[in-house]
Protein backbone atom coordinates (compact mmCIF):
# COMPACT_ATOMS: atom_id res chain seq x y z
CA UNK A 1 0.00 0.00 0.00
CA UNK A 2 2.82 2.38 0.95
CA UNK A 3 4.69 1.46 -2.25
CA UNK A 4 1.65 2.31 -4.37
CA UNK A 5 1.33 5.64 -2.60
CA UNK A 6 4.98 6.48 -3.31
CA UNK A 7 4.54 5.50 -6.96
CA UNK A 8 1.49 7.75 -7.11
CA UNK A 9 3.44 10.70 -5.73
CA UNK A 10 6.31 10.09 -8.16
CA UNK A 11 3.87 9.95 -11.08
CA UNK A 12 2.03 13.09 -9.95
CA UNK A 13 5.18 15.14 -9.40
CA UNK A 14 7.35 13.55 -12.11
CA UNK A 15 7.76 16.82 -14.03
CA UNK A 16 8.82 18.74 -10.92
CA UNK A 17 11.24 15.94 -9.99
CA UNK A 18 12.69 16.01 -13.51
CA UNK A 19 13.09 19.80 -13.25
CA UNK A 20 14.97 19.52 -9.95
CA UNK A 21 17.26 16.79 -11.35
CA UNK A 22 18.04 18.89 -14.45
CA UNK A 23 18.83 21.94 -12.30
CA UNK A 24 21.17 19.90 -10.07
CA UNK A 25 22.99 18.35 -13.04
CA UNK A 26 23.28 21.70 -14.84
CA UNK A 27 24.59 23.33 -11.65
CA UNK A 28 27.51 20.90 -11.53
CA UNK A 29 28.11 20.96 -15.29
CA UNK A 30 28.15 24.73 -15.78
CA UNK A 31 29.57 27.14 -13.21
CA UNK A 32 27.54 30.08 -14.56
CA UNK A 33 24.24 28.23 -14.43
CA UNK A 34 23.45 29.08 -10.80
CA UNK A 35 24.30 32.75 -11.13
CA UNK A 36 21.59 35.25 -10.22
CA UNK A 37 21.79 36.79 -13.67
CA UNK A 38 21.29 33.44 -15.42
CA UNK A 39 18.32 32.48 -13.22
CA UNK A 40 16.79 35.91 -13.84
CA UNK A 41 17.09 35.43 -17.61
CA UNK A 42 15.72 31.88 -17.31
CA UNK A 43 12.57 33.04 -15.56
CA UNK A 44 12.09 35.95 -17.95
CA UNK A 45 12.28 33.61 -20.93
CA UNK A 46 10.16 30.90 -19.31
CA UNK A 47 7.48 33.43 -18.35
CA UNK A 48 6.37 33.94 -21.96
CA UNK A 49 6.15 30.22 -22.71
CA UNK A 50 4.60 29.57 -19.31
CA UNK A 51 1.86 32.18 -19.61
CA UNK A 52 0.88 30.84 -23.04
CA UNK A 53 0.98 27.30 -21.63
CA UNK A 54 -1.82 28.26 -19.21
CA UNK A 55 -4.24 28.86 -22.06
CA UNK A 56 -2.80 25.91 -23.93
CA UNK A 57 -3.44 23.64 -20.94
CA UNK A 58 -7.16 24.42 -20.86
CA UNK A 59 -7.44 23.99 -24.63
CA UNK A 60 -5.64 20.64 -24.56
CA UNK A 61 -7.64 19.47 -21.54
CA UNK A 62 -10.77 19.70 -23.73
CA UNK A 63 -9.04 17.68 -26.45
CA UNK A 64 -8.25 20.71 -28.61
CA UNK A 65 -5.05 22.33 -29.87
CA UNK A 66 -3.97 25.91 -30.57
CA UNK A 67 -1.16 26.37 -33.07
CA UNK A 68 -1.74 30.11 -33.44
CA UNK A 69 -0.39 31.28 -30.05
CA UNK A 70 3.08 32.11 -31.39
CA UNK A 71 1.64 34.36 -34.09
CA UNK A 72 -0.75 35.91 -31.59
CA UNK A 73 2.15 36.64 -29.24
CA UNK A 74 4.08 38.46 -31.98
CA UNK A 75 0.91 40.31 -33.05
CA UNK A 76 0.31 41.43 -29.45
CA UNK A 77 3.79 42.97 -29.35
CA UNK A 78 2.99 44.93 -32.51
CA UNK A 79 -0.34 46.16 -31.15
CA UNK A 80 1.34 47.20 -27.89
CA UNK A 81 3.92 49.15 -29.90
CA UNK A 82 1.33 50.98 -31.99
CA UNK A 83 -0.86 51.83 -28.98
CA UNK A 84 2.22 53.07 -27.14
CA UNK A 85 3.19 55.30 -30.05
CA UNK A 86 -0.35 56.69 -30.29
CA UNK A 87 -1.20 57.16 -26.61
CA UNK A 88 1.94 56.86 -24.48
CA UNK A 89 -0.14 54.93 -21.95
CA UNK A 90 1.32 51.65 -20.62
CA UNK A 91 -2.01 50.39 -19.25
CA UNK A 92 -3.70 50.81 -22.64
CA UNK A 93 -0.82 48.98 -24.29
CA UNK A 94 -1.31 45.98 -22.01
CA UNK A 95 -5.10 45.95 -22.23
CA UNK A 96 -5.14 46.52 -26.00
CA UNK A 97 -2.71 43.65 -26.67
CA UNK A 98 -4.63 41.20 -24.48
CA UNK A 99 -8.06 42.13 -25.87
CA UNK A 100 -6.82 41.92 -29.47
CA UNK A 101 -5.49 38.41 -28.98
CA UNK A 102 -8.58 37.37 -27.02
CA UNK A 103 -10.52 38.41 -30.14
CA UNK A 104 -8.29 36.19 -32.29
CA UNK A 105 -9.00 33.40 -29.82
CA UNK A 106 -12.73 34.08 -30.08
CA UNK A 107 -12.47 33.71 -33.86
CA UNK A 108 -10.70 30.37 -33.36
CA UNK A 109 -13.43 29.29 -30.95
CA UNK A 110 -16.23 30.37 -33.29
CA UNK A 111 -14.81 28.41 -36.24
CA UNK A 112 -14.33 25.32 -34.09
CA UNK A 113 -17.62 25.32 -32.16
CA UNK A 114 -20.02 26.86 -34.67
CA UNK A 115 -18.54 26.04 -38.07
CA UNK A 116 -17.37 22.59 -36.85
CA UNK A 117 -13.88 22.82 -38.32
CA UNK A 118 -11.17 20.74 -36.65
CA UNK A 119 -9.02 22.72 -34.15
CA UNK A 120 -5.79 21.71 -35.86
CA UNK A 121 -6.97 23.08 -39.22
CA UNK A 122 -8.47 26.27 -37.78
CA UNK A 123 -5.51 27.23 -35.65
CA UNK A 124 -2.99 26.28 -38.35
CA UNK A 125 -4.80 28.57 -40.78
CA UNK A 126 -5.05 31.26 -38.12
CA UNK A 127 -1.33 31.00 -37.45
CA UNK A 128 -0.62 31.92 -41.06
CA UNK A 129 -3.45 34.46 -41.21
CA UNK A 130 -2.36 36.39 -38.12
CA UNK A 131 1.24 36.45 -39.34
CA UNK A 132 0.02 37.74 -42.69
CA UNK A 133 -2.03 40.52 -41.10
CA UNK A 134 0.95 41.42 -38.92
CA UNK A 135 3.24 41.64 -41.94
CA UNK A 136 0.70 43.87 -43.72
CA UNK A 137 0.28 46.39 -40.91
CA UNK A 138 4.04 46.55 -40.26
CA UNK A 139 4.83 46.86 -43.99
CA UNK A 140 6.73 43.62 -44.30
CA UNK A 141 7.71 42.90 -40.71
CA UNK A 142 9.30 46.18 -39.64
CA UNK A 143 9.77 46.56 -35.88
CA UNK A 144 7.74 49.06 -33.90
CA UNK A 145 9.98 50.78 -31.38
CA UNK A 146 8.77 51.05 -27.76
CA UNK A 147 10.30 53.90 -25.76
CA UNK A 148 7.87 54.14 -22.84
CA UNK A 149 9.89 53.38 -19.71
CA UNK A 150 6.87 52.43 -17.59
CA UNK A 151 6.01 49.72 -20.12
CA UNK A 152 9.61 48.53 -20.48
CA UNK A 153 9.70 48.01 -16.71
CA UNK A 154 7.35 45.03 -17.13
CA UNK A 155 10.10 43.12 -18.90
CA UNK A 156 13.25 44.25 -17.12
CA UNK A 157 12.48 45.27 -13.53
CA UNK A 158 12.49 43.01 -10.45
CA UNK A 159 10.77 42.94 -7.06
CA UNK A 160 13.08 41.63 -4.31
CA UNK A 161 15.33 39.97 -6.93
CA UNK A 162 12.33 38.29 -8.60
CA UNK A 163 11.79 39.50 -12.20
CA UNK A 164 8.35 41.01 -12.87
CA UNK A 165 7.73 38.53 -15.75
CA UNK A 166 8.29 35.65 -13.29
CA UNK A 167 5.86 37.21 -10.81
CA UNK A 168 3.27 37.55 -13.58
CA UNK A 169 3.75 33.90 -14.59
CA UNK A 170 3.57 32.54 -11.03
CA UNK A 171 0.45 34.56 -10.14
CA UNK A 172 -1.23 33.55 -13.40
CA UNK A 173 -0.47 29.86 -12.79
CA UNK A 174 -1.83 30.00 -9.24
CA UNK A 175 -5.09 31.54 -10.46
CA UNK A 176 -5.30 29.05 -13.34
CA UNK A 177 -4.65 26.06 -11.07
CA UNK A 178 -7.37 27.20 -8.69
CA UNK A 179 -9.76 27.76 -11.59
CA UNK A 180 -9.05 24.29 -13.01
CA UNK A 181 -9.68 22.59 -9.70
CA UNK A 182 -12.46 24.60 -8.06
CA UNK A 183 -14.54 26.29 -10.77
CA UNK A 184 -17.31 24.88 -12.95
CA UNK A 185 -15.36 25.97 -16.03
CA UNK A 186 -12.33 23.94 -14.95
CA UNK A 187 -14.34 20.83 -14.14
CA UNK A 188 -16.17 21.13 -17.47
CA UNK A 189 -12.84 21.19 -19.34
CA UNK A 190 -11.83 17.89 -17.73
CA UNK A 191 -15.24 16.34 -18.40
CA UNK A 192 -15.24 17.35 -22.07
CA UNK A 193 -11.72 16.03 -22.64
CA UNK A 194 -12.50 12.81 -20.80
CA UNK A 195 -15.66 11.97 -22.73
CA UNK A 196 -17.37 14.64 -24.80
CA UNK A 197 -20.47 12.56 -25.50
CA UNK A 198 -20.97 11.91 -21.80
CA UNK A 199 -20.45 15.61 -21.10
CA UNK A 200 -23.23 16.47 -23.56
CA UNK A 201 -25.56 13.96 -21.91
CA UNK A 202 -24.83 15.53 -18.49
CA UNK A 203 -25.90 18.92 -19.82
CA UNK A 204 -22.44 20.48 -19.81
CA UNK A 205 -22.25 23.43 -22.27
CA UNK A 206 -19.56 21.86 -24.45
CA UNK A 207 -19.43 24.47 -27.21
CA UNK A 208 -19.48 27.38 -24.76
CA UNK A 209 -16.69 25.87 -22.68
CA UNK A 210 -14.53 25.13 -25.73
CA UNK A 211 -15.13 28.64 -27.06
CA UNK A 212 -13.88 30.24 -23.86
CA UNK A 213 -10.80 28.02 -23.72
CA UNK A 214 -9.68 29.54 -27.03
CA UNK A 215 -10.52 33.05 -25.82
CA UNK A 216 -8.41 32.33 -22.73
CA UNK A 217 -5.61 30.95 -24.88
CA UNK A 218 -5.66 34.14 -26.96
CA UNK A 219 -5.66 36.36 -23.87
CA UNK A 220 -2.67 34.46 -22.46
CA UNK A 221 -0.83 34.84 -25.78
CA UNK A 222 -1.58 38.56 -25.60
CA UNK A 223 -0.10 38.79 -22.10
CA UNK A 224 2.98 36.87 -23.27
CA UNK A 225 3.26 39.33 -26.17
CA UNK A 226 3.24 42.20 -23.67
CA UNK A 227 6.14 40.63 -21.77
CA UNK A 228 7.97 39.97 -25.05
CA UNK A 229 7.54 43.57 -26.22
CA UNK A 230 8.64 44.92 -22.85
CA UNK A 231 11.76 42.74 -22.89
CA UNK A 232 12.80 43.58 -26.46
CA UNK A 233 11.65 47.24 -26.44
CA UNK A 234 9.88 46.58 -29.72
CA UNK A 235 6.91 45.03 -31.42
CA UNK A 236 7.54 42.60 -34.25
CA UNK A 237 5.23 39.98 -35.74
CA UNK A 238 8.19 37.62 -36.21
CA UNK A 239 9.12 37.59 -32.51
CA UNK A 240 6.61 34.86 -31.65
CA UNK A 241 7.65 32.39 -34.36
CA UNK A 242 8.07 28.86 -33.03
CA UNK A 243 6.62 29.52 -29.59
CA UNK A 244 3.60 27.32 -30.31
CA UNK A 245 5.76 24.18 -30.26
CA UNK A 246 7.42 25.19 -26.98
CA UNK A 247 3.97 25.78 -25.48
CA UNK A 248 2.63 22.39 -26.58
CA UNK A 249 5.84 20.72 -25.36
CA UNK A 250 5.50 22.44 -21.97
CA UNK A 251 1.90 21.31 -21.53
CA UNK A 252 2.58 17.74 -22.63
CA UNK A 253 5.79 17.58 -20.58
CA UNK A 254 3.67 18.66 -17.61
CA UNK A 255 1.63 15.48 -17.99
CA UNK A 256 -1.47 16.77 -19.78
CA UNK A 257 -2.67 14.24 -22.33
CA UNK A 258 -3.04 15.55 -25.88
CA UNK A 259 -6.23 13.50 -26.09
CA UNK A 260 -7.62 15.63 -23.24
CA UNK A 261 -9.28 14.97 -19.90
CA UNK A 262 -6.21 14.49 -17.76
CA UNK A 263 -3.44 16.71 -16.44
CA UNK A 264 -2.65 19.52 -14.02
CA UNK A 265 -2.35 23.10 -15.17
CA UNK A 266 0.35 23.93 -12.61
CA UNK A 267 2.60 21.19 -14.00
CA UNK A 268 2.78 23.11 -17.28
CA UNK A 269 4.89 25.72 -15.47
CA UNK A 270 7.46 23.05 -14.62
CA UNK A 271 7.33 21.95 -18.25
CA UNK A 272 7.97 25.52 -19.44
CA UNK A 273 10.95 25.81 -17.11
CA UNK A 274 12.39 22.50 -18.36
CA UNK A 275 12.06 23.58 -22.00
CA UNK A 276 13.72 26.91 -21.18
CA UNK A 277 16.55 25.29 -19.22
CA UNK A 278 17.25 22.89 -22.10
CA UNK A 279 17.76 25.90 -24.36
CA UNK A 280 19.86 27.60 -21.70
CA UNK A 281 22.13 24.55 -21.30
CA UNK A 282 22.71 24.46 -25.05
CA UNK A 283 23.61 28.16 -25.00
CA UNK A 284 26.01 27.66 -22.08
CA UNK A 285 27.69 24.73 -23.82
CA UNK A 286 29.83 26.37 -26.50
CA UNK A 287 30.45 23.01 -28.17
CA UNK A 288 26.79 22.59 -29.14
CA UNK A 289 25.38 24.88 -31.87
CA UNK A 290 22.25 26.79 -30.83
CA UNK A 291 20.36 25.20 -33.76
CA UNK A 292 20.18 21.99 -31.71
CA UNK A 293 17.66 23.61 -29.33
CA UNK A 294 14.72 22.92 -31.65
CA UNK A 295 15.91 19.37 -32.29
CA UNK A 296 16.16 18.62 -28.58
CA UNK A 297 12.75 20.16 -27.84
CA UNK A 298 11.16 18.15 -30.65
CA UNK A 299 12.85 14.98 -29.45
CA UNK A 300 11.67 15.49 -25.87
CA UNK A 301 8.11 16.11 -27.11
CA UNK A 302 8.17 12.97 -29.25
CA UNK A 303 9.44 10.81 -26.37
CA UNK A 304 6.75 12.14 -24.00
CA UNK A 305 4.02 11.52 -26.58
CA UNK A 306 5.21 7.94 -27.11
CA UNK A 307 5.19 7.34 -23.35
CA UNK A 308 1.70 8.86 -23.05
CA UNK A 309 0.43 6.72 -25.91
CA UNK A 310 1.77 3.52 -24.35
CA UNK A 311 0.39 4.42 -20.92
CA UNK A 312 -3.05 5.16 -22.38
CA UNK A 313 -3.10 1.84 -24.26
CA UNK A 314 -2.06 -0.05 -21.12
CA UNK A 315 -4.81 1.61 -19.08
CA UNK A 316 -7.42 0.77 -21.73
CA UNK A 317 -6.29 -2.87 -21.75
CA UNK A 318 -6.55 -3.02 -17.94
CA UNK A 319 -10.05 -1.53 -18.08
CA UNK A 320 -11.12 -4.11 -20.63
Amino acid sequence: METNRIKGYIKEYSTLIALIVIIIVASFAFENFCSLNNFSNLFKQASMIGVMAIGGSFVILTGGIDLSVGSQCGFASVIAGYIGAATGNAALMVIGAIITCAAWGALNGFCITKLRVQPFIVTLAMMSGISGVGLLITEGGNSVSIVLESFRAIGIESVVFIPIPAIIMICAFILAALAAKYTVFGRNCYAIGGNEDAAVMKGIPVDKTKFFTYVLSGACAGLAGVILAARTYSGNILLGEGYEMDVIASVVLGGTLLSGGRGKVLNSMWGALIITIIGNIINLNKDIPYQWEGCVTGGVLLIILIIQSRMTKSEKQLCC
